[in-house]
């Protein structure tokens, strides 16, 4: 019996000095997570699918010193502070729902990057009531937009056409209801920058 030759490692791989794979991203996309009451399911589904198509993403919040934690159990430090960001380095944002959103709805650096990413024609995704954000950013007008029902009057506001429906996809813009379409809108996003 002959013996099997293993397979080549692939000449572009590079492993770290603890021998594990380095994970190399064709883009990175911002996340924008409030300090606290964010919504856990929904922004692990977006993370994984954005990872699956080889996206990575930076995570960031208005502190960075001090654990940020989600609705239910997931506490983490933020990769950095969302004032010192701007969107030339990404290829899109997403706006983490859950109520500590709503802190967020007025934040000018929230506001700003919205309005980069939809200047720049860049993936901007929200969910549940971070979509106030979007509202407030003037990024909603003429589109067809879904989120929190607590949301439904900004966005009307501002020109939006608010569907109550579990999930938009509006060209570059993706908004979902709330948590429980998680898979979907992570789905979403990554089939727009996965390109």
């Amino acid at each position: 019996m002959a013996e099997t030759e293993a397979p080549e490692e692939k000449q572009d791989e590079e492993f770290d000095e603890d021998g594990l794979k380095v994970q190399k991203y064709r883009s990175m996309v911002l996340i924008v997570v409030p300090e606290h009451d964010y919504g856990e399911e929904a922004l692990r589904y977006a993370r994984s699918n954005l990872f699956n198509v080889h996206v990575g993403s930076r995570m960031v919040s208005t502190q960075d010193q001090e654990l940020i934690k989600g609705r239910f159990q997931d506490e983490f430090i933020p990769d950095g502070l969302l004032s010192a960001e701007r969107m030339d380095d990404y290829s899109g944002v997403v706006f983490v729902g859950g109520e500590g959103a709503l802190e967020l709805a007025n934040n000018p650096d929230a506001l700003r990057l919205a309005r980069e990413a939809a200047e720049g024609d860049k993936l901007i995704g929200a969910w549940a009531q971070s979509v106030a954000i979007l509202a407030n950013a003037g990024v909603v007008k003429g589109k067809k937009v879904t989120g929190s029902p607590d949301v439904r009057e900004a966005v009307q506001r501002a020109g939006g056409k608010f569907t109550g429906r579990q999930l938009e996809v509006c060209g570059k813009l993706v908004t979902a209801g709330d948590s429980a379409v998680g898979m979907r809108f992570g789905r979403a996003l990554a089939e727009i920058v996965r390109i």
